[in-house]
């Protein structure tokens, strides 16, 4: 399976409404280590803009999968983006 859009448009790198100051905001490296967590995702499309982003987003990907926790951080804040981005009525 190949996945795209891991940092959601760039919407998975910004603060959302509500996210307290005190904790981190995931990189694209975060993003990609994110996806490519999931064992039946075997490539992850990446779209760095100058050299020092590619750079980044490959030590990130060495690192290989996420943890237990980072796995929990990531889903956290993907609720957070997920839910401060809804239409109401």
């Amino acid at each position: 399976m190949v996945s795209y859009t891991a940092t959601r448009w760039g919407s998975l790198l910004k603060r959302p409404r509500g996210w307290p100051e005190s904790e981190r905001i995931p990189t694209a490296g975060d993003c990609y280590r994110f996806v490519l967590s999931i064992p039946n995702v075997h490539v992850c499309l990446t779209a760095p803009r100058h050299p020092q982003e590619l750079e980044e987003n490959l030590a990130a990907v060495a690192k290989g999968p996420l943890a237990a926790e980072e796995l929990e951080f990531m889903r956290r804040f993907g609720d957070a983006v997920h839910a401060s981005s809804r239409f109401f009525g």
